[in-house]
């Protein structure tokens, strides 16, 4: 296997916690000099030293991802420090639930501003990077909630499924630039964001039981499973996938009933 990631240097949004997190260390341990983006400056640094502790080469860098002034300085501060940017991984996210006629303008505007927002400015100050590179690796965390519903979380599935139809417009565009885009649809993962889910319920105990009946492998995913399988599509072994979106969800979307 060729991990492909010993010298490159990756930019993983949403680092300090969660998928963003596995993902940041797991880069770090195959050779991949990794920047730690995360609007929480605790969680960033943590992750940090945590990769510096093992020997790795990681930079905290603390962003509101809806802020283009400050996703604009994050590549500019990744380039200053590194000289290149290899790997950009789209992963913060938020979620808010409830039915969409409760929703008010400010939560719909918070949920758009990091799940949208905040792909398409990572994406618009690293293209041209890698476009002057001939070469680089764009990866998104869409959801499974991109192509399937959800009662409580349909804005959330909203953007979820724009990340989809995004990844394939800017494998089409920037393929002939060397530079291959794809997501990966997780189900559910053993992070904050399902444990804000799970209490939501009336008995999140319950609820996390009914879950976990849904999938073929009666169990949610662990984060680091999700990032083996971004490790995956950053590596050279990936070298001819792109435009595609990679289900993580343990066979959920392959059942009918």
């Amino acid at each position: 296997m060729n991990n492909g990631l010993v010298g490159k240097t990756a930019l993983i949004t949403g680092a300090g916690s969660g998928i963003g997190r596995a993902t940041a260390l797991l880069f770090a341990e195959r050779g991949a000099r990794v920047v730690v983006l995360d609007v929480n400056r605790e969680s960033s640094e943590d992750v940090v030293d945590e990769i510096r502790q093992k020997g790795g080469t990681g930079l905290a860098v603390t962003a509101d991802v809806g802020n283009e002034a400050a996703m604009k300085q994050a590549v500019a501060d990744t380039i200053s420090s590194f000289g290149t940017l290899d790997v950009l991984v789209n992963n913060a996210a938020v979620q808010i639930m409830g039915p969409l006629h409760e929703f008010t303008e400010a939560q719909f505007d918070q949920i758009i501003s990091v799940n949208m927002k905040g792909v398409f400015f990572g994406c618009k100050y690293t293209l041209p990077v890698m476009m002057k590179q001939k070469a680089g690796v764009v990866l998104s965390v869409s959801s499974v909630l991109g192509l399937v519903g959800d009662p409580d979380l349909g804005i959330y599935g909203a953007t979820k499924g724009a990340v989809i139809a995004l990844t394939k417009s800017l494998a089409v565009a920037y393929g002939p630039y060397g530079i291959r885009v794809n997501c990966v649809c997780p189900g559910d993962v053993n992070t904050p964001l399902v444990k804000q889910f799970f209490d939501f319920q009336p008995d999140p105990e319950e609820a996390k039981a009914q879950v976990y009946r849904h999938y073929p492998l009666r169990r949610i995913a662990e984060p680091k499973e999700v990032a083996t399988t971004l490790g995956f599509l950053a590596s050279e072994d990936a070298s001819f996938i792109s435009g595609s979106h990679l289900f993580v969800d343990g066979g959920l979307s392959a059942e009918v009933y």
